[in-house]
């Protein structure tokens, strides 16, 4: 009895084969994007505590600025009621005489002291406290001389000679200052106060007549503090001079002024990080309209207090995933990887490639890597056909390329063309055509060299000075300087340096110019290696830019695109990196071109190893 084949499983597809695997790595990733967003909440409750803490400093400053611009209103109506300024103005001969206009002038002073600061009455913690309202009058006043003689921060009226010496009143007076403020102690209870002071001078003559003061309790500002409580960190409100006004952790007129974190507000704006008692802390601030600065100081692990327990959690659930995904990316390598490995180490062989075996048949139990074997042995039949027709067509294409060079330039018919001219152009007394005839012979002459890479510097030197000598023809305000020593003529140089550089001089350096252009060529040895110099007075270009597009030419090459560029004055072109790249390869990457920085046009310099071998030059002299 015949035996029968064994009965083979028809191979699975890639996706059934994928699909667990690929089930569990979807699963990891929805626990990271959990992890991720459970952290990015945290985040946001973090930053949404910093808004509050801003939101704070902010709360408190619109209260104060409600504050001081209610004391400043104060002022306001003192200077400019009519009624107050007749009293202060009105003149009387005897002092008697004006007791009834001090009485009333007091009597609007007790009514405006009247006036509370605070409209939170509900508040426990609101203290109300009525304003001290005074004037400090000066001689200029007819109410002078029934003042009182010493000056108390209270409601009142005073003389001013007791403020003379007070800083803020040389400030008001010298008229450094419209308005100052300022905190201190006052009365027999010593009760912290703040106060504002201003100029009162004449409505009608601009004279000085005395100094409206208004004070206030600094309890009439605490219950903006209390309404605006931080649960972490603490407020601080201090004057110019940085004693303190109001903070729930200094006392009244203690100076900070030389703390680290108060300097750094100083020459800081919007918030900072600071280290106070060694622990990192947000410092905000705000600056107040009266030149008083508002702090807000709290701890950065305030902000923070999550933080570490979101980045426990994302790391233990990061490292579940990695591990999860981990088993099963092994899975796939095994699965999938593995065959085909085997097939790219059986096309990487030189016999299978050579088609002396043939490609091992692969059965991975995979549809699609098994497709992939079968299909790859026949794209790699049909690509050896194609290598082997495609190199046989280059081949026939380079040998048709050399044959029509060869057949465009016959040196001997030009050479006996240009002569042809030229004696016809001597016989007809046209001296200038032949001369320019000679020069064009020259150019071709020397350009082409008999296929010589290296030529002595004298034969690169007569190729230049041919090219030079029609272009001044052409260009009748043409200048050149050529200066190369005797002893350099025979230092071989590779073939066809500097009549590019020439060329480009003329064509882009003096695009559009009619007048004073000057082309100077020199050669000089510094050290080991030989300098050719193109200089000209033309428009210029940078340097900078030109040594880097040497270095790095752009990613098409040099050729049309770059011609076009080098037409908008770029300096960089086709021949000019041609020259470049033929140097670097006959004598190595440290040697080519080189832009000079100049006050005036172009300066090019071809920097060429010094050799004293002068065979190769003699070779080309004999062309």
């Amino acid at each position: 009895m015949a035996a029968t084949p064994e009965k083979r499983k028809p191979p699975a597809s890639l996706m059934h084969q994928l699909s667990l695997p690929i089930y569990a790595l979807i699963v990891t990733f929805i626990a990271l994007f959990a992890a991720s967003a459970s952290y990015i909440l945290i985040r946001v409750q973090n930053d949404h505590t910093r808004q509050l803490a801003e939101q704070s400093t902010a709360f408190v400053r619109r209260n104060l600025a409600y504050q001081f611009d209610t004391m400043n209103n104060m002022a306001a109506f003192l200077l400019t009621n009519q009624s107050i300024e007749n009293l202060l103005e009105s003149a009387h001969p005897a002092p008697f005489e004006a007791v009834e206009d001090f009485f009333a002038l007091q009597a609007n002073l007790q009514n405006l002291s009247l006036l509370s600061l605070l409209n939170d009455s509900g508040s426990g913690t609101a203290v109300q406290q009525s304003y001290a309202v005074s004037v400090a009058l000066g001689p200029g006043s007819g109410l002078y001389a029934l003042a009182t003689d010493h000056y108390d921060p209270v409601t009142g009226i005073y003389k001013d000679d007791d403020l003379w010496e007070q800083p803020w009143y040389k400030a008001l007076s010298g008229g450094e200052r419209q308005n100052a403020w300022w905190g201190q102690r006052a009365g027999r209870a010593s009760a912290a106060m703040i106060y504002s002071a201003t100029r009162k001078t004449s409505i009608k003559d601009g004279r000085t007549i005395g100094t409206v003061i208004i004070g206030a309790d600094t309890g009439s500002i605490r219950s903006v503090f209390d309404n605006a409580a931080l649960k972490q960190g603490y407020h601080l409100l201090m004057d110019e001079s940085g004693r303190v006004i109001y903070s729930e952790r200094y006392r009244f007129l203690e100076p900070v002024g030389d703390l680290p974190y108060v300097r750094a507000a100083a020459n800081a704006e919007g918030s900072f990080v600071a280290r106070i008692d060694g622990e990192r802390h947000r410092v905000m601030q705000e600056t107040m309209d009266n030149g008083w600065k508002l702090l807000t100081i709290v701890p950065e692990s305030h902000f923070n207090r999550y933080t570490w327990a979101i980045s426990a959690i994302g790391a233990v659930t990061a490292a579940a995933a990695l591990l999860i995904a981990g088993y099963w990316v092994r899975r796939i390598v095994v699965r999938v990887t593995v065959p085909i490995t085997r097939l790219v180490g059986a096309v990487q062989r030189p016999e299978v490639l050579a088609f002396e075996e043939p490609l091992p048949s692969l059965h991975s139990g995979i549809y699609e890597v098994d497709a992939l074997n079968q299909k790859f042995a026949s794209m790699l039949v049909t690509m050896h056909g194609l290598i082997e027709k495609s190199f046989a067509e280059e081949i026939e294409r380079r040998q048709l390329q050399l044959e029509l060079l060869n057949a465009q330039i016959n040196p001997h018919f030009l050479y006996n063309t240009l002569d042809l001219i030229n004696c016809r152009a001597i016989l007809s007394g046209d001296e200038e055509t032949s001369a320019i005839v000679r020069s064009l012979a020259n150019v071709f002459r020397y350009g082409l060299n008999r296929g010589q890479a290296w030529i002595p510097l004298s034969g690169e030197i007569k190729q230049v000075e041919a090219y030079l000598h029609i272009q001044r023809m052409m260009m009748e305000n043409l200048r050149v300087d050529i200066q190369v020593p005797a002893d350099l003529a025979d230092i071989p140089i590779p073939h066809f340096c500097l009549q590019p550089l020439a060329e480009n001089a003329i064509v882009h350096g003096f695009a559009g110019r009619t007048g004073d252009c000057r082309i100077s060529i020199s050669a000089a040895i510094d050290g080991a290696t030989l300098v050719l110099r193109v200089a000209d007075n033309g428009r210029g270009c940078d340097a900078e830019t030109m040594n880097r597009a040497l270095r790095h030419p752009p990613s098409g090459g040099p050729g049309p695109a770059g011609e076009a560029a080098d037409g908008g004055g770029s300096g960089y072109g086709y021949g000019t990196m041609n020259v470049h790249r033929r140097i670097q390869l006959h004598c190595g990457e440290a040697y080519g071109l080189r832009y000079v920085l100049t006050d005036e046009g172009t300066c090019v310099e071809a920097v060429l190893p010094f050799r004293d071998d002068r065979s190769l030059a003699e070779k080309g002299a004999e062309a």
